[in-house]
């Protein structure tokens, strides 16, 4: 398995996108184009990753409330425990797939409580919105707690899987209280989807969205970004979409003079019709790292 994760407080420097890619999938993170200007605990509280698998690609992010240190437990969890199983194969079917994802978000919530319990955590909590690609199967499993987005992409229309999850409110968030599979299918939106004719699959945080901070049209958005992304070279559509998806939210940051943390993710699956080859490990627009803000987070 071939894995990268992108932490928030290791990216602290306005209007700077780190973006890595492998193969077809692609992250970026940014502090934001702007300063906040709403409360807030820690400069940067996004994360974001991937992990490529010989059976399936899984894109992960995490928007974190009240600090960053739940959307890293969240994210170091998937990417120890359920990541390396789901994208090999035999790993998850659309079939299993709920069961899968309520028992990982599960064990993720219970990560954040105990680490809360061992450390000088405060009460961070977190978003999550995960997808699971699996071209073999034709099938996209994704789960999404909270308001970050998930899009599907297609030829005749961008289409925000997330947003159809009627279940909204301060509760749901992963971190913020005891969990059980059962009380979680009430909090979370878990479906599966068809690949055929999607372009790519996106994940991006809130700070694409926010109200009076970022775009009008997220979707809207996001489809042009994927289609400017479809004139670069085929190793690096991946790359430029995340890169330009991110990009187009600190310019919207610095036009309303308020900023936020902003993170994407990137699964592209339209076949370039030249057989080009994906390039693989490219990193591009790297932040300065200055040490992390809390010790008990260094791993």
């Amino acid at each position: 398995m071939r894995s990268a994760l992108l932490r928030g407080r290791e990216h602290l420097e306005i209007g700077v996108a780190d973006v890595i890619a492998e193969g077809p999938v692609a992250i970026a993170l940014s502090m934001g184009g702007a300063k906040k200007t709403y409360i807030h605990t820690d400069p940067n509280e996004d994360s974001v990753l991937f992990a490529v698998g010989s059976a399936g690609i899984l894109a992960a992010l995490a928007d974190g409330h009240r600090g960053f240190e739940a959307s890293e437990v969240v994210l170091e969890h998937l990417l120890a425990h359920p990541g390396p199983q789901w994208v090999e194969p035999g790993g998850v079917t659309p079939a299993s797939w709920e069961r899968h994802a309520l028992a990982a978000i599960c064990d993720a919530n219970g990560e954040i409580l105990r680490e809360r319990l061992d450390t000088e955590m405060g009460r961070s909590c977190t978003t999550l919105s995960l997808a699971l690609v699996l071209p073999e199967s034709d099938a996209l499993l994704y789960a999404c707690i909270g308001d970050s987005h998930l899009f599907q992409v297609r030829s005749d229309e961008v289409a925000d899987l997330a947003k159809a999850n009627p279940v909204t409110g301060i509760d749901c968030f992963l971190g913020y209280t005891r969990e059980t599979p059962e009380t979680l299918a009430e909090k979370c939106l878990i479906g599966t989807e068809r690949l055929e004719d999607t372009r790519a699959v996106v994940l991006v945080s809130d700070g694409l969205s926010e109200v009076q901070i970022g775009v009008e049209d997220p979707a809207s958005v996001v489809g042009e970004c994927i289609e400017m992304a479809r004139k670069a070279a085929p190793g690096r559509r991946p790359l430029e979409a995340a890169r330009s998806i991110v990009e187009a939210a600190l310019a919207s940051h610095r036009k309303n003079a308020s900023g936020d943390n902003v993170c994407a993710a990137v699964v592209w699956l339209e076949n370039d019709p030249t057989g080009s080859p994906a390039r693989a490990g490219i990193r591009d627009r790297g932040a300065a790292r200055p040490p992390a803000p809390r010790s008990h987070r260094q791993r």
